[in-house]
């Protein structure tokens, strides 16, 4: 059989796809195998080392967008990876512009050429990840530019991608406010209290009789003079209304307050006030409605109560809340399962795309929201991998803290946890807002680095002893890749580092916040892949292979942007050759 074109027979079958749209039943499963088929035969034919020609790719494209994705899901993950044997794994963020060039790095680097024969794609451990580059940073691909990257990559590399660098917020309907109007004490008590009757005689009576939870919250008029031994005493005869009077099923019903607040230090002490208030009335939680600052409007929304304050000042009440036992909230919550929905659609285009890893973004979402949308993903993708995202220079927030700035490390580790509690096994820590020039590692004093190589090694280890596999990126160098592989990580991510400055062009053109676009080339990505795999066997061959030792435990002692990455890769096949030696 010819490899060279896609066979006639196929080719005939999916001109059907021209003639219109009332075809019988029987055409459409010609059509639909027939697609699988060039698919299947692309697959092979890009297996043997061969890149398929135009003529392949145009069928295999008008294959891929007829069936909604590949003709076969990939028997393995990220997760089948085995980085001690392999050393780190590298993805490489592109659109698919630069596929070749990704493609035929991966296949000329050092560890390639040790396997000979065996360098397949899991052995190799590169991934093109999908991504667009645009000015604000990476963003999801679409139809097109899946396409690009299955008919670079089927056969011959691993595929990723991320759907995106934030959720899409949904959120449930606000609670019921009550307000307490100003005037007389006992007009406005009383009209207070018709208002809870009618509030909550709707979740007492429901069809099975059983009356449905809920927290109502009272506010006093925006503006109020009353004192505050006034409105300790409206509260306090609310709350026994509540539990007195009949109108609501005490185990389940319950009455919060709520406060409006504004920015700065004159937001976070009408919060301390009315925590203060809600703990003397007797009531356990207090709602904020706030002004959104403009750091969130920039950012379209954040975490929690950072929406409204500095997190600093998020804190402090946080802290405060929880020595005087009293909950703290936003007023309104976002729906978590809703948003869990959204992340399957778009992780599951990528699964039947064929690709090796779905990662997905839980930014806004404070550590309890993410922790009930994560376990619902890991629930619906239990037999492929799907890596939750942690945003270094966004930190998270709590019920009970805010983890940002020095502190941003050990949220880091409450994340892995509540993620290791949820089953996830591999993940992402990254950086979001690239805009801003943050990095993930912290070199010397560069004020955008984020973390410390030790504390890198440290989220590593726990990683480790919690079954979870951890991947890295944000602004990641050929010196840092050096370093990273020193340590021994799972994997990395890399743009900028692997990449070249090229003119906008395409739709991106559209995009006015680029006044230039990054393109990774073939060198780019060979050089990165080369460093990584040096900085980990320079920790790791010790004995044999003495040209390869010496060459490699030489560089150890100089500054690492000094490497002469083409005489380390001539070192390092044989030393890779000794490491599957000696690890075996």
């Amino acid at each position: 059989m010819r490899r060279d074109q896609p066979p006639r027979r196929l080719l005939r079958a999916i001109r059907s796809l021209t003639r219109g749209r009332n075809l019988s039943p029987t055409v459409q499963r010609s059509i639909s195998e027939a697609c699988r088929a060039i698919l299947r035969e692309y697959r092979a034919v890009a297996s043997e080392g061969r890149l398929p020609n135009g003529n392949w790719r145009d069928a295999a494209a008008k294959a891929l967008h007829y069936l909604g994705g590949d003709a076969d899901l990939p028997a393995v993950s990220l997760l089948d990876y085995n980085h001690s044997r392999f050393g780190p794994f590298l993805g490489v963020s592109d659109d698919g512009t630069a596929a070749d060039d990704i493609c035929r790095a991966a296949l000329a680097s050092p560890k390639a050429q040790a396997l000979g024969d065996r360098a397949s794609p899991l052995a190799v451990g590169v991934a093109l990840d999908a991504e667009r580059l645009s000015g604000v940073g990476e963003l999801p691909v679409g139809p097109d530019e899946y396409s690009n990257v299955w008919c670079a990559c089927a056969g011959r590399n691993l595929m990723t991608t991320n759907i995106g660098t934030r959720i899409n917020a949904r959120h449930y309907l606000p609670p019921p406010i009550i307000t307490v109007s100003d005037g007389p004490v006992d007009s406005a008590l009383a009209s207070a209290e018709a208002e809870l009757v009618d509030t909550f005689s709707r979740f007492l009576k429901t069809p099975d009789n059983k009356p449905r939870p809920l927290l109502a919250f009272v506010e006093f008029e925006l503006g109020s003079t009353r004192p505050f031994a006034e409105r300790k005493l409206l509260l306090q005869k609310l709350v026994k209304y509540i539990k007195s009077g009949g109108i609501a099923a005490p185990k389940v019903h319950r009455l919060g307050f709520n406060i409006r607040i504004g920015w700065g230090l004159k937001g976070r002490n009408s919060a301390l006030r009315a925590i203060d208030l809600a703990r003397a009335a007797g009531i356990r939680d207090v709602s904020i409605d706030g002004v959104v600052r403009k750091e969130a409007d920039r950012a379209i929304s954040l975490p929690g109560l950072t929406n409204y304050l500095d997190p600093e000042l998020v804190s402090q009440i946080l802290r405060y809340a929880r020595r005087k036992a009293v909950r703290v909230r936003p007023l309104e919550l976002r729906d978590p399962d809703t948003i869990a929905r959204s992340i399957w659609s778009a992780l599951n285009t990528a699964r039947c795309m064929g690709l090796h890893l779905g990662k997905y973004s839980l930014y806004p979402l404070t550590l309890e929201e993410s922790a009930i949308v994560v376990g619902q993903v890991q629930r619906w993708f239990s037999g492929w991998a799907t890596a939750p995202v942690f945003y270094v220079d966004q930190g998270i927030i709590n019920s009970t803290g805010v983890y940002v700035g020095r502190n941003r490390a050990n949220g880091v580790k409450i994340w892995l946890r509540a993620m290791a509690r949820q089953g996830v096994k591999i993940l992402l820590i990254d950086t979001v807002d690239k805009s801003k020039g943050w990095k993930l590692v912290r070199s010397g004093d560069d004020p955008k680095g984020l973390l410390r190589l030790h504390e890198v090694a440290e989220i590593a280890a726990l990683g480790q002893t919690l079954g979870i596999k951890v991947l890295w990126a944000g602004g990641i160098t050929g010196p840092h890749a050096y370093e990273l592989g020193r340590l021994g990580v799972f994997g990395i991510y890399v743009t900028t580092a692997a990449a070249i400055d090229v003119a906008v062009a395409g739709t991106y053109s559209r995009d006015p916040g680029m006044a230039k676009m990054k393109r990774p080339s073939f060198s780019g990505v060979l050089n990165v892949k080369t460093l990584l795999e040096a900085g980990y066997l320079s920790q790791r061959v010790k004995g044999g292979a003495k040209r390869s030792e010496k060459r490699l435990h030489g560089a150890q002692d100089n500054e690492v942007g000094q490497l002469d990455v083409s005489q380390i890769s001539r070192a390092l096949p044989a030393a890779w050759r000794e490491w599957w030696r000696v690890s075996k």
